[in-house]
C-alpha cells in the first residue's frame, strides 16, 4: 500500500513535518528499531531548488516524526561516485543543504544526527542473485529507510527508490554495475539488489522533480524542474516506483529494472492521477551546446557522469573558461564526447557525423587509440584537469 501527501512548503523540517506524519499514519508505519538509517539521494552540491538530491528539508522532516514514534538514534548517508573523498564528501554535505538540516535539528529539536559518508562505512557480506555483495552494516543494524528523488535517468528511463539503493554500494561496485562483466547488466543488477535489501519503508520526493536528460542538471534545456508539491511511500519500494511511474507518465515496461506490480492507495492519499503533461523522457544524446553533443552509454558509471556535470557547469558560469570553451567549439565545428564503454559500431556511427571525438575516462582509452580524438584520463576523470586537457586543444 502506498500514501500519496502533499507538501506545500519546503524551507525546513518543521514545514514538512505535518505531511510526513500523514504519510506514516496513512500506511501505519512505525520503525523497527529505535536506530534508523536514512538513505536519501544525495549526489550533487547543489540547491534542493535544482530538483537533483533528496530536499534535506523532508528528511528532516522524516527525522522529526520518527522520534515521535520512538526512534532516537539517526543515521543519514549516501554513497556517491564522486564525492568519496572526506574533504569533497564534507563539501557535498555543506551545499545540498544537509548540514544546514542537521543543526537545525539539533539548535531547535534536541535531535542530533549523523551524516554518514558510505563509502568509508563499515560493510558486510549480503547474500544475493550472484553470490555475496558488501553493503553498509547500518542496512542490517538500523532500521532502514529509501528516501529517493523522483527524476528521469538517461540510462534507466527513471531514478527512484529501487535505483537509489545504488548509493550503497561501493565505488568498485558501482563501476561494475554498469561495465556488466563482474554480474550482469546495470538493469538487471539493480533488479538483483532490490531483492537483496529491502527497506521497510521506501519514500520519493516528488515536490520537485527532474524531467528530461536527468539525473543530473543538463544544459541547453535538457532538464526541467517540475514543482509538483507531492511525496509518496510505503513499505513495499516496487510498489511505490510502479505508483512514481504512474505520476510520472512513464510505463513501467519501459523501466526493465522494475518489475510491475499491482498498486493499493491508502484510505485519505492523494489520488494517483498521471501529471499533466507527462515527464519529458530523457534522451542519450545530450546537447552541452549548439555543436557539443555528449554520448553516454549505459556502462558510463555514476563518477564520469558528476565529473562531467561539474566540468561543463564550471565551464558555463567561470567567463574566462567559457571564452577558451567557445574558441575551442569554433575550431573543432561539431564534437561528439563519448562516455562509457561504447561498441565499435555505435563509435563507428557517432564518427561518420564528422565531428571531433573526445573520449572521457578510462575506459574509452582503447577507443580512443582505436578511432582517434581527445581523450581525458582519469576514473572519474577530475573535472578540472578535464578542462586543461580540453582548452589545451583550444590553441
Amino acid at each position: 500500500m502506498i500514501s500519496i501527501v502533499r507538501v506545500p512548503a519546503t524551507r525546513s523540517a518543521r514545514d514538512t513535518l505535518e505531511p510526513i506524519q500523514q504519510l506514516l499514519e496513512q500506511i501505519d508505519y512505525r520503525p523497527s528499531s529505535r536506530k534508523v538509517f536514512i538513505k536519501p539521494n544525495m549526489v550533487d552540491a547543489t540547491s534542493p531548488l535544482e530538483a537533483v538530491d533528496t530536499d534535506p528539508a523532508l528528511v528532516g522532516g522524516l527525522v522529526l516524526a520518527l522520534k515521535e514514534r520512538g526512534a532516537d538514534e539517526f543515521a543519514i548517508g549516501d554513497g556517491t561516485g564522486y564525492f568519496n573523498e572526506e574533504k569533497n564528501w564534507l563539501r557535498l554535505v555543506e551545499e545540498s543543504g544537509y548540514k544546514a538540516m542537521a543543526d537545525d535539528l539539533e539548535k531547535n529539536h534536541g535531535i542530533g544526527l549523523t551524516i554518514v559518508n558510505l563509502e568509508t562505512a563499515p560493510r558486510e557480506g549480503f547474500p544475493w542473485k550472484f553470490g555475496s555483495i558488501k553493503l553498509p552494516s547500518l542496512c542490517r543494524t538500523h532500521a532502514y529507510i529509501n528516501f529517493a528523488k523522483m527524476k528521469t535517468h538517461v540510462h534507466t528511463q527513471v531514478t527512484l527508490a529501487c535505483k537509489n539503493q545504488k548509493g550503497l554500494l561501493s565505488l568498485a561496485d558501482k563501476k561494475a554495475f554498469h561495465l556488466g562483466k563482474k554480474y550482469s547488466d546495470l538493469h538487471e543488477n539493480i533488479k538483483a539488489l532490490a531483492s537483496a535489501v529491502r527497506p521497510e519503508l521506501a519514500i520519493v520526493d516528488a515536490t520537485r522533480a527532474l524531467e528530461g536528460s536527468g539525473p543530473t542538471t543538463a544544459p541547453a534545456g535538457q532538464t526541467k524542474v517540475r514543482r509538483l508539491k507531492l511525496c509518496l511511500g510505503g513499505p513495499d519500494m516496487v510498489e511505490v516506483d510502479n505508483a512514481a511511474c504512474q505520476l510520472m507518465g512513464i510505463p513501467v515496461d519501459s523501466v526493465r529494472h522494475l518489475n510491475r506490480v499491482p498498486v493499493a492507495v491508502a484510505r485519505g492519499s492523494e489520488p494517483l492521477q498521471p501529471i499533466v503533461p507527462p515527464f519529458v523522457r530523457p534522451n542519450p544524446e545530450i546537447m552541452a551546446t549548439d555543436n557539443f553533443f555528449v554520448h553516454m552509454s549505459e556502462t558510463c558509471c555514476t563518477g564520469c557522469q558528476m565529473s562531467r556535470s561539474r566540468m561543463f557547469r564550471k565551464i558555463s558560469f567561470v567567463p574566462d573558461i567559457n571564452q577558451l570553451f567557445a574558441r575551442f567549439r569554433y575550431q573543432h565545428g561539431r564534437v561528439d564526447f563519448v562516455m562509457g564503454s561504447t561498441s565499435d559500431d555505435a563509435i563507428e556511427a557517432i564518427k561518420g557525423r564528422g565531428g571531433t571525438l573526445v573520449f572521457y575516462g578510462n575506459c574509452t582509452k582503447a577507443a580512443a587509440d582505436k578511432f582517434g580524438g581527445i581523450h581525458v584520463p582519469g576514473c572519474p576523470p577530475d573535472h578540472n584537469v578535464a578542462i586543461d586537457v580540453l582548452l589545451g586543444k583550444a590553441g
